[in-house]
């Protein structure tokens, strides 16, 4: 196999695992009182109670290399408005925080994590993860993708 070839079997698995991943949530979420969010949603009221902090809208969109902020206004309006986050003007910035009601979905999310995922991943995978490693190297090509993204719009443009 090409390092051509083998570049994009790589591109390929990560799309199907975001894939995957955005199934998870859209699953766990038709099953739970909080039926009808999206994965964003989902993603940036995890992202609030696990932080455990105030955090602005492009906080939490620079968090997870989101471009578009009006997806993440909308989320953050939603959310709010549904009482699965609060949120507070300080100075000129606007500041969001998870609830009750967003921390415990979150906990519900954690009980249905070790309930479903977690044994997936002990007994699906040869030996055992070592998230940290995994953690490093997924971190490490997002930087590398999003430098080539910066790179090719700065040669468009």
């Amino acid at each position: 196999m090409t390092e051509e070839e083998k570049l994009s079997e790589l591109e390929l698995t990560m799309t199907v695992l975001w894939n995957s991943i955005r199934r998870w949530m859209n699953q766990r979420n038709n099953s739970s009182a909080a039926n009808g969010l999206s994965d964003l949603d989902v993603f940036l009221l995890h992202l609030l109670v696990y932080r455990n902090r105030q955090l602005r809208g492009v906080d939490l969109a620079f968090a997870l290399s989101i471009d578009d902020m009006h997806l993440v206004m909308y989320s953050l309006k939603k959310l709010t408005k549904l009482g699965f986050t609060s949120s507070s003007k300080i100075g000129k910035e606007v500041f969001y925080c998870s609830t009750d009601k967003g921390n415990s979905h979150y906990a519900e999310f954690l009980k249905d994590r070790r309930r479903y995922l977690e044994p997936s991943l002990t007994s699906g995978v040869s030996g055992a993860l070592d998230y940290e490693a995994l953690n490093t190297s997924l971190r490490a090509l997002s930087g590398v993708y999003e430098q080539a993204a910066r790179s090719a719009a700065s040669a468009k443009g």
